[in-house]
């Protein structure tokens, strides 16, 4: 039988990488977002559309799963759309982890961050939050995985600076900010599903 994974955030940049990465030969995927996703050929996954506010609008689709994996955030507050860390980051999260109290079955996967600048505290601040929760309330069912910049050509934005800091982490500071190839990423990601360890799951101070 398939590992059944739940994403939430399945249609974002990190949900996306994942999800190619995951082969419907070994793992039943389903993306829970707040939009319709139209799938692109050879991807099997079961896309839904759901608030996550609303439990009631996704807890038969987690309540058999094997793995649910938070890939819903932000990166920086967007004002113009009122987005910023708690009603983005933090509360996503929790809704998740309010769920997995009653469903006991699934797993837990968090992706938190090993570091960032000075700009980004208010940032590590919502990561950090999640993962008190998740340890406090969940237990032997939580999993963390800590990443810095996650870059791919998908997404130029991220990719030439994620190329260049990666070319940099001789310098000590730089190697905190652990920059990471979305595919390669995903395949440690991967690894955790399939009861393996991943060294992204220890933070690099």
């Amino acid at each position: 039988m398939n590992i059944k994974v739940v994403i939430a955030g399945g249609t974002g940049f990190v949900g996306q990488g994942i999800i190619k990465q995951l082969s419907s030969d070994k793992f039943e995927v389903h993306s829970l977002s707040r939009h319709a996703h139209l799938a692109q050929e050879n991807d099997k996954t079961i896309y839904h559309a759901v608030n996550l506010a609303h439990p009631q609008e996704w807890q038969h689709i987690i309540h058999d799963a094997d793995w649910a994996i938070d890939a819903v955030g932000i990166l920086l507050p967007n004002p113009m759309k009122g987005s910023n860390y708690q009603n983005s980051s933090y509360e996503p999260a929790k809704h998740i982890i309010d769920m997995l109290i009653k469903e006991t079955k699934p797993n837990f996967l968090f992706i938190s961050a090993n570091a960032g600048p000075f700009f980004m505290k208010p940032y590590l601040k919502a990561k950090h939050a999640v993962e008190s929760d998740m340890k406090e309330l969940l237990t032997n069912r939580s999993y963390t995985v800590y990443p810095g910049v996650i870059f791919d050509k998908a997404r130029f934005s991220s990719y030439i600076p994620g190329v260049i800091l990666s070319h940099l982490t001789f310098i000590p500071y730089v190697k905190k900010l652990r920059p990471v190839k979305r595919e390669h990423f995903a395949r440690e990601v991967e690894k955790i599903l399939l009861g393996e360890k991943s060294y992204l799951e220890q933070k690099y101070n």
